[in-house]
């Protein structure tokens, strides 16, 4: 997997996965929002998902994390191309 930090932020990514590593030390939406939107115009990532869509997947990954369940899968937030449909529904009503 390729690497860059933005931000003290760093991103772990390959073609079909996008890793946040330890993606529970941010916590404000503008900074979230900030730092996949330049790592999307550096890396020139492509993505089938939307930007929304990954924000609520990482404010559902911390909204978990913070309430102590799934630590150690929540604590890096994998945004995944080929997510299932269910998982994207539970960040959907997770990441409001």
């Amino acid at each position: 997997m390729k690497q860059i930090i933005i931000e003290d932020v760093k991103i772990e990514y390959d073609a079909g996965n996008v890793r946040i590593v330890n993606s529970y030390r941010v916590n404000d939406v503008q900074k979230m929002r900030f730092v996949l939107r330049v790592f999307r115009t550096i890396t020139e990532y492509k993505s089938k998902r939307t930007l929304k869509s990954w924000i609520k997947e990482w404010k559902a990954h911390n909204r978990l994390y913070r309430l102590g369940l799934f630590k150690t899968h929540m604590i890096d937030c994998d945004l995944e191309e080929n997510e299932k449909k269910w998982r994207l529904l539970a960040y959907e009503i997770l990441g409001i």
